[in-house]
């Protein structure tokens, strides 16, 4: 088996999609490398990258190491990868989000060519089946929609729910409060800042009122980076903070372990490096006394990728689940697994075991 081609793809959630669509945070473009070899097997990877250009620069860069290789040596080839983007000097922020599309596909092609899904390729299943939170709709526009969606849970939802809130403002931790008691204590609820409390008074502030509400963890309760600032609070708080999301390469994630600031090291597959980098930082993480939490993208089969992960992963805590993932049409995406009270089945296939629909693909010009 051989790769015979590599190529850019983007994914559009509607196959004619509007200007409003390709413009909105929700419908915005989700960058895809896709592979191909000569007995006909397809994978793709995705890539958080800040424009189509740099996805055409990576297809450039990587195709000579790829094209004519076979992809069950998806080890030599991603330090081969790695020493391609040290050796062009290009900005490597820019680039890791290649290189974990180009891991990702690797991955999915090498269970392809064994005959075996990808957790069995990271050693088998510690935990089967895989629990699970869910993720609300991203188009719920204000924390009314969100309390009201809270309200009202699919039963996917048995394990519990992840929300993002922007701050840690008053209303927001109220809406924290109020989420709690519509879901009852039986359920997880997670939060997520997209923007860290500006200094430790306010954040031990909001840290007490999440432990009241019973938060499972809290992530990025404080800026990335502040890492000295996040060890004082763990040592006098009780609740579990998270972060990590926003970090790439194995370098970046040996400080945040060395640092011992956090309970829960957050790692985004698309542009931490991909499944290899992934499972090196996880055993950072483990070293570290420290749990870890796969996550994926927009993509559905990015999200398969870190469901694999976690299964195998013995540290690993529950993995989010998009209510698109649970909704999504099957000629957009097929899964053979089955999700039930909470808990996700992986399909025992070849690869990560789900398919996209060609015609929600086009080749960027």
């Amino acid at each position: 088996m051989r790769i015979v081609s590599v190529e850019p793809f983007v994914l559009q959630f509607s196959p004619t999609p509007t200007a409003a669509d390709l413009g909105s945070a929700a419908g915005g473009p989700c960058y895809l490398l896709g592979l191909q070899t000569d007995e006909g097997q397809r994978s793709l990877g995705e890539a958080y990258l800040p424009s189509e250009r740099h996805l055409a620069d990576a297809v450039e860069l990587f195709a000579p190491v790829l094209a004519g290789a076979d992809p069950r040596d998806r080890g030599v080839l991603w330090e081969r990868l790695v020493a391609v983007l040290s050796e062009t000097k290009v900005p490597l922020d820019e680039y890791m989000g290649a290189l974990s599309a180009a891991d990702l596909a690797l991955w999915d092609l090498a269970g392809q060519a064994c005959g075996l899904p990808v957790f069995r390729l990271l050693g088998g299943a510690q935990f089967s089946p895989l629990d699970t939170y869910l993720l609300p709709p991203e188009n719920l526009a204000t924390p009314a929609d969100l309390l009201q969606w809270a309200t009202e849970l699919p039963a996917q939802s048995a394990g519990g729910i992840g929300i993002e809130v922007s701050s840690a403002a008053s209303e927001n931790l109220d809406l924290v409060r109020k989420i709690r008691q519509q879901i009852g204590s039986q359920r997880r609820l997670i939060v997520r800042f997209t923007e860290g409390c500006p200094d430790m008074d306010s954040a031990r502030r909001a840290a007490e009122t999440l432990a009241k509400a019973e938060v499972f963890w809290a992530e990025n309760l404080l800026p990335s980076g502040r890492w000295a600032e996040y060890a004082q609070l763990r040592q006098t708080l009780d609740l579990p903070l998270a972060a990590g999301a926003d970090l790439w390469g194995i370098k970046q994630f040996h400080e945040l372990t060395q640092s011992e600031a956090v309970d829960i090291v957050v790692v985004d597959l698309r542009i931490c490096g991909g499944i290899t980098a992934a499972v090196k930082i996880a055993d950072l993480a483990r070293l570290g006394g420290m749990r870890v939490v796969f996550q994926g993208g927009r993509c559905p089969l990015t999200i398969l990728a870190a469901a694999h992960l976690s299964a195998a992963v013995a540290i690993s805590l529950p993995v989010a689940l998009p209510v698109s993932f649970t909704t999504a049409p099957s000629d957009f995406f097929a899964f053979a697994g089955q999700l039930e009270n909470g808990f996700l089945r992986l399909p025992d296939q070849p690869g990560f075991g789900g398919q996209l629909g060609r015609r929600y693909l086009y080749a960027p010009d």
